[in-house]
């Protein structure tokens, strides 16, 4: 795939994102997934879209490969605040059943 397409889908994913319309980066960033595996930006943000979807089980599994795909010396402290805002709204999720 041609590097500006990813870039542009990227950069639509995360104008869902900001305008709070996460169904619809999840769409983009998983078709993007599908072309680029082993993209750390694609789970990043996929990891908060799905928690801004109140799907905590999926955004912990998009941080967890984040982490297995981001280059050694990254920043991980965003990908580790969501996963634990993604482990919080699960353990209360099953604590409300």
């Amino acid at each position: 795939m041609d590097k500006s397409l990813k870039t542009w889908l990227l950069s639509q994913a995360s104008y869902y994102l900001e305008y709070l319309q996460p169904r619809k980066s999840i769409a983009l960033l998983e078709a993007l997934k599908s072309i680029d595996k082993e993209n750390p930006d694609v789970y990043r943000m996929l990891s908060y879209a799905y928690l801004q979807a109140e799907q905590p089980e999926e955004s912990i599994n998009a941080a967890d490969n984040f982490l297995k795909y981001a280059r050694p010396g990254s920043d991980v402290r965003a990908i580790k605040w969501i996963k634990g805002r993604a482990l919080l709204k699960k353990k209360k999720a099953a604590l409300s059943r």
